[in-house]
């Protein structure tokens, strides 16, 4: 099995040679997606070809020779060929959850129809079947197969009420014709048709991954090397295809729009989260009763505090970000580009689209919004107040306490609390204090973290420290190194915590897999178990009405040791249900270990066996 680094850089190439050859021979390339586009068609029509002709078969032979029926009837041959059958039509069925949210219909949001109406019209796109409302500020239409694998697409317009507030009517539009540009045939049946396919194999895939039969596992198989290498040989068509439909929402709209738009989308978002929503959910740390928040947005983007200078700064910032490998969506530079036009500063609508196209009814929407999420969040507010006053009243004691007379604990959690609730005090020295007299890879990772964010190359050596002691922090410690050299234009360095992060990502696959399954080639010794783990254990088959006697085995562990594995075998009376027995074991089992139960005499009987063998007998009623 290819480790991450090497499926990434397999990715990597294979989306680098299908660019190069969409420049250099692009009907040659145009033709290579279009038959791996037909390749998972095939395969499936291919798979309900053969049922189709299964059944047929078995019908005209049956038919044809009495024997044969007979055959089929005494061998019992007709159940294994129709159980076949159902494994694969169950997994070419692949039941997709309808989308749901805050529904807007034509009878409310006239106007809102009307525009969309006009829009799919102009673009000879497919009809929104409906449109739903969501809090965030994005726009997206998503394709959901009422026919499962056969298509035959529920198309789903998703509308963020934050973009909407924050867009004019023609940016708005410029938005939603980007979106119906993709399924458009106005500009490219073939590019439409490529991005459609795209979204339905990862809904697929999606799909396959919750079902749990043999049908499905030989179709994941086959999609697990399908699905990735389509979308990485059809990236560049994907992203020619949003170049494409940026275009068509200028042309729809205006040059000018689809660029403010862009930029709002990029710039916006980010302002907003920083100038409105940081101070409002900070509002929990000190007022206890919740309050809404999106009547408060509405008026906050009417006049957003936004300093010219400090726009000028975002939108460099976004038009420094270049373009990526794994994101079909171009930077914002290339995007403005390629719409000929340069970067408009920010600017929020004198009348959003959202007063225009839902009208009268925006305040009962906001209201709704609202209402919802008091209904979500209202409990976790609260939580949140009980947490900030309990923390500051603790650091308020810890800090009236002489620093010598603070036990580990208390000296750790006063400096975790002044860098949660004092921005004014400086909780680095703190942490070093602490590091001073207690070795600690959670202190060195604090430490290191802390000074990689003041660009103080000391902290690499904390880090590194932590990881060495602690290896499961090696993913965030790699997550701060990177940032700091990337930040340092030092993109090999990065690029080499990039690969260590990998690893440790495949070390941590392994471990989980380790930890999760139980086979007859496992190795088992003698338990190393703690007697409290012991006592448990035979607390619990004592409760357990039909456990006669209980074995402990150990499985050892190649990828953290420290983290035990057991094997629990039970031998139970001659008419105990096994399943029954196993459930109320695991119900009364709560130990920091990772547990397998299982019967001597049952399913796992070969397991069990060698568990016995290797293991120790703890229990006999």
């Amino acid at each position: 099995m290819k480790t991450t680094t090497q499926q990434r850089e397999h990715l990597e190439a294979l989306i680098g040679r299908a660019e190069q050859e969409a420049k250099r021979q692009p009907r040659r390339y145009r033709a290579k997606v279009g038959l791996l586009a037909l390749l998972g068609y095939l395969v499936i029509f291919g798979m309900l070809f053969t049922l189709v002709a299964i059944s047929v078969g078995i019908g005209w032979a049956a038919l044809a020779s009495t024997t044969f029926a007979i055959l089929l009837l005494k061998k019992k041959l007709i159940v294994v060929i129709l159980a076949m059958m159902y494994v694969l039509l169950r997994a070419l069925w692949v039941k997709f959850e309808p989308p749901t949210g805050y529904r807007l219909t034509a009878k409310h949001y006239p106007k809102l129809f009307e525009r969309l109406k006009t829009l799919s019209r102009q673009l000879r796109a497919p009809r929104i079947h409906q449109v739903i409302l969501t809090p965030e500020y994005n726009a997206a239409i998503v394709q959901t197969p009422r026919l499962g694998v056969f298509g035959f697409p529920k198309n789903t317009l998703f509308l963020g009420l934050e973009l909407l507030l924050s867009l004019s009517p023609a940016q708005a539009e410029a938005v939603i014709a980007h979106e119906l540009g993709h399924l458009s045939a106005a500009h490219s049946r073939f590019a439409g048709w490529i991005y459609r396919v795209r979204l339905s194999w990862q809904r697929i895939v999606a799909g396959l991954e919750r079902q749990q039969n043999i049908g499905a596992s030989l179709m994941r198989r086959f999609f697990d090397w399908y699905a990735p290498t389509f979308a990485a040989y059809s990236f560049a068509l994907a992203r020619t295809n949003e170049f494409a439909a940026d275009a068509v929402a200028a042309q729809l709209t205006s040059r000018h729009d689809a660029a403010q738009a862009l930029v709002n989308t990029y710039v916006v978002s980010g302002l907003v989260n920083e100038h409105f929503w940081t101070p409002f959910l900070k509002q929990a740390d000190t007022s206890e009763l919740p309050t809404a928040p999106f009547k408060p947005l509405r008026d906050f983007l009417r006049q957003p505090p936004f300093e010219t200078a400090d726009l000028h700064a975002k939108v460099a910032e976004a038009l420094k970000v270049a373009t990526g490998h794994y994101d079909t969506h171009p930077a914002l530079s290339d995007r403005l580009q390629a719409l000929q036009t340069e970067a408009p500063l920010p600017k929020m609508p004198a009348d959003s689209a959202a007063r225009a196209w839902l009208g009268g009814e925006l305040d009962r929407v906001l209201a709704d919004f609202d209402a919802d999420w008091l209904k979500n969040n209202d409990d976790k507010w609260r939580e949140r107040y009980r947490y900030c006053q309990e923390g500051r009243q603790t650091l308020a004691e810890l800090s009236q306490q002489a620093s010598e007379t603070l036990s580990a604990a208390q000296h750790w959690q006063l400096a975790v609390l002044t860098e949660e609730f004092a921005p004014d005090i400086d909780p680095l020295p703190l942490f070093q204090s602490y590091r001073a007299a207690h070795a600690d890879a959670d202190a060195d990772f604090v430490i290191g973290r802390l000074l990689l964010k003041r660009d103080d190359s000391a902290g690499i050596a904390a880090i590194e420290a932590a990881i060495a002691a602690k290896p499961e922090l090696t993913l965030e410690g790699c997550r701060w190194l990177d940032y700091f050299y990337r930040r340092r234009g030092d993109e090999a360095a990065a690029d080499d915590c990039l690969k260590r992060a990998e690893r440790q990502m495949d070390i941590n696959r392994a471990a989980g897999l380790e930890r999760d399954t139980l086979t007859r080639k496992d190795r088992f010794v003698k338990p190393r178990a703690d007697e409290a783990s012991l006592a448990a254990i035979r607390a619990a088959a004592a409760e357990v009405a039909g456990v006669k006697r209980v074995w402990l085995a150990e499985k050892p562990m190649q990828h953290y040791p420290e983290a035990k594995t057991y094997a629990v075998v039970f031998a139970k009376s001659a008419f105990a249900n096994e399943k029954k027995l196993t459930r109320q074991l695991l119900e009364r089992l709560s130990l920091p270990h990772t547990l397998f139960v299982l019967a001597k005499s049952g399913s796992h009987a070969a397991i069990a066996k060698r568990a016995i063998k290797a293991g120790s007998e703890i229990y006999r009623r």
